[in-house]
């Protein structure tokens, strides 16, 4: 499956595979590839598998400590500290760690590295990318104008993305093949990965540890949890792409809620109601699409695992899991969602629902600019908003932070510091934050080359721009998440103020942002939950079989896996 080509909430040319037309934004369940997909504008699919059992669970990706006694090391020794930088001030502050949001473009870019990074160096780096590989150096003017203003050399070697998982294998199995400089998404972390870390790639705690940060103001201002995240076997080997605070909301047509006279619902029992309230099937029009990962949400399932009673209780087996399954199963009783849901289509989800065919919808946050892009154009009325999240009662609902970061990028191993610290130097040159000349250069290119300015300041990319501005660089390292897609009237004020308003409600799960390695025979001991959650909805199978996959899954291995999460609780 291709990735979607989204954007990254800031105001960019709209070519396909830059970080800003790419990676959207990440939420409410620790990222996976199939996640990612959904919150850049897919259907999200990947909460139905429980998290953490499958390489593409919606738990998080690989994780990747191999002992408790891993989680003895202090990882805020290893970490950088936190140095904010304020070169731009958003209009809707973040809230509790949600998006910042820009109404408009700052009319002047700051210029936030004094001078020039690189002191000519030549480095390979290894990136994955879901469209066109973009012609390679020295036929590529962005590469020839970003290198320029680094003042060193990266050479990309552009793989495809759909088997960059295999690439990551069979490449860090030849040490002698790794690049200078590799780009891991969460996902693509193979097995025992933590190992590989420490044989192959730099610790950068000896370089960025606490106030050792400050040579790279940029780096200081990422958020401490995506440093967290980047900790592998007692070591500071990532540098993060960071993430947000949710990925994931429940979506309403507004505009056709309001000429129908339907009010947003603000319960599980509401939302049921206005499902078949607005349901008319000699209209083509249904209340709703298949939720039930958004169910899920709704009911306070948990990322993986929870406590109760000073034991450790898996998602597949808590209170939670089996009411988001029983509501969910009412809503397809109902009538009210689509046919082509239920005969689980979810390719053409966002057609339907941009279409009008179906009123409600859960998908992940980058599909919401996607869809004005598309709609607005031809249907100037069209309105989608985000419904606010709330408890199956209607009282505050309980929310799960998503991973804080979704891909990472590694430094080979050397024996010479002077080529770490220009790497890192060229890393904070492209770390450098929404509203700079130099986040400007990295997102878009150069102006009267790969994009021109429009009447809002936003850039709009030329032909050149298309073909030849990616995500490579970005890919090494990102800022900060912002929100100034101002192309789009009314968004980024209703997302940037939805998200501080579901913030309050976020909390972290038990083992959030801890790099956990699980063994390989559990891989595949979650997968018939996926399918048994299909058919118990769809009426199919009975809430009754979920017990017998569950004494199926304690004796496969599922007891045993919670005896080795019970260790790092007490390490």
């Amino acid at each position: 499956m291709p990735l979607n080509r989204s954007t990254r909430n800031h105001p960019q040319t709209t070519q396909p595979g830059t970080a800003a037309s790419l990676l959207g934004q990440l939420g409410q369940r620790p990222v996976n590839r199939r996640s990612f997909l959904g919150l850049l504008g897919g259907v999200a699919v990947a909460a139905s598998i429980p998290a953490a059992l499958t390489a593409c669970g919606s738990g998080g990706s690989t994780t990747q400590i191999t002992s408790s006694s891993g989680l003895g090391e202090t990882i805020a020794k290893l970490i950088p500290n936190y140095y904010p930088i304020d070169l731009a001030t958003p209009d809707i502050p973040g809230v509790n760690g949600s998006t910042p949001g820009f109404t408009t473009v700052p009319a002047q870019l700051t210029k936030s590295v004094a001078s020039t990074p690189g002191k000519g160096g030549t480095y390979t780096a290894m990136s994955p990318a879901w469209w066109s590989v973009p012609p390679a150096a020295p036929g590529n003017s962005y590469y020839g104008a970003v290198n320029k203003e680094l003042g060193a050399t990266i050479n990309f070697q552009v793989n495809d993305g759909n088997t960059y998982g295999d690439k990551i294998q069979t490449v860090l199995a030849s040490p002698k093949d790794v690049p200078d400089w590799v780009v891991i998404p969460s996902w693509n972390l193979p097995p025992r990965f933590g190992q590989a870390a420490e044989n192959l790639f730099t610790d950068l705690s000896e370089y960025l540890a606490g106030d050792k940060v400050k040579k790279y103001p940029n780096l200081a201002n990422l958020p401490t949890d995506a440093w967290k995240y980047s900790v592998f076997s007692g070591g500071l080997y990532g540098l993060p792409y960071p993430g947000t605070l949710l990925n994931d909301a429940l979506f309403f047509r507004a505009d056709l809620f309001e000429e129908l006279g339907l009010e947003q619902p603000t319960s599980a029992a509401e939302y049921l109601e206005v499902a078949k309230e607005a349901t008319d099937a000699s209209k083509n029009r249904w209340g709703s699409d298949d939720v039930w990962n958004l169910a899920q949400i709704m009911h306070g399932v948990v990322p993986m695992w929870k406590e109760v009673d000073g034991k450790l209780q898996h998602k597949l087996e808590s209170d939670e899991y089996r009411a988001a399954l029983e509501w969910t199963a009412q809503l397809f009783a109902s009538g009210a969602v689509h046919p082509d849901a239920v005969a689980g289509n979810t390719q053409m989800a966002k057609s339907r629902f941009e279409s009008g065919a179906t009123l409600m919808t859960g998908d992940g946050l980058g599909s919401w600019h996607e869809a004005l892009a598309r709609v607005l154009p031809t249907n100037p009325g069209f309105r989608m908003q985000a419904m606010d999240y709330f408890a199956p009662d209607g009282g505050k609902p309980t929310l799960f932070k998503a991973s804080p970061a979704s891909i990472f990028s590694f430094i080979k191993k050397t024996d010479d510091p002077a080529k770490i610290e220009e790497i890192l130097a060229l890393a904070d040159y492209m770390a450098a934050p929404f509203g700079t000349e130099e986040n400007q250069l990295i997102v878009n290119g150069v102006e009267g080359v790969h994009y021109e300015l429009d009447a809002q300041n936003i850039p709009q990319a030329t032909d050149k721009g298309r073909n030849e501005v990616t995500s490579t660089y970005a890919f090494l390292v990102s800022p900060p998440v912002v929100n100034s897609m101002v192309q789009y009237p009314g968004y980024v004020q209703e997302r940037s103020e939805w998200e501080a308003r579901q913030a309050p409600n976020v909390q972290e799960g038990l083992f959030f942002g801890m790099q956990i390695q699980e063994d390989t025979k559990y891989a595949s001991l979650g997968a018939p939950f996926d399918d048994l959650a299909k058919d118990i909805v769809r009426g199919r199978k009975k809430i009754s079989d979920l017990d017998s996959a569950l004494a199926t899954w304690k004796k496969s291995g599922g007891d045993e896996l919670r005896d080795f999460y019970a260790g790092f609780l007490s390490a």
